[in-house]
């Protein structure tokens, strides 16, 4: 009996020390709020966006097989790929070998969970199981950026 009451207080011990060092971290905060004095001008509170990797040069991709976009077919082959922004809205630009730009593809963008933060940054290229579209995927710390280019059948 004596085993699991010691048992007992000392698995609730760390639950203890945390809602202290919480009420502690709290405590600061509400004094950090009354100690800065008020703003002259409020201002407009900006949103914290994710990272975007805004005029992200991904250099030359190789493009395995020729994809067709906007009606338009386009042999395979290496194209420079940037990562740019419109309007809150990561784009990808397509350029041919000479680096003239040839269209504009809209990245899909999906949320990165597990709440990573850092630097990382990586691109990633495959042809998609069935075949039918080539993705080119960046790996930003907080999201994903998808293209999907439509193989030529």
């Amino acid at each position: 009996m004596k085993k699991l009451i010691l048992f007992a207080a000392l698995a609730l011990l760390p639950i203890l020390l945390l809602a202290q060092t919480q009420d502690d971290t709290q405590a600061q905060a509400q004094e950090q709020t009354q100690v800065q004095p008020p703003a002259q001008a409020p201002e407009q509170p900006q949103a914290e966006a994710p990272q975007h990797a805004q005029d992200k040069n991904l250099k030359k991709i190789s493009f395995p097989k020729a994809f067709i976009h906007a009606g338009k077919e386009y042999p395979a082959g290496d194209y420079w790929l940037v990562l740019t922004e419109k309007e809150g809205k990561p784009l990808f630009t397509v350029s041919n070998a000479q680096q003239e730009p040839l269209f504009e593809d809209l990245a899909i963008v999906k949320v990165r969970s597990g709440g990573r933060t850092g630097s990382s940054f990586r691109v990633n290229k495959q042809l998609m199981k069935d075949g039918e579209y080539f993705r080119v995927k960046v790996t930003t710390p907080g999201q994903w950026l998808m293209g999907y280019f439509l193989v030529k059948k």
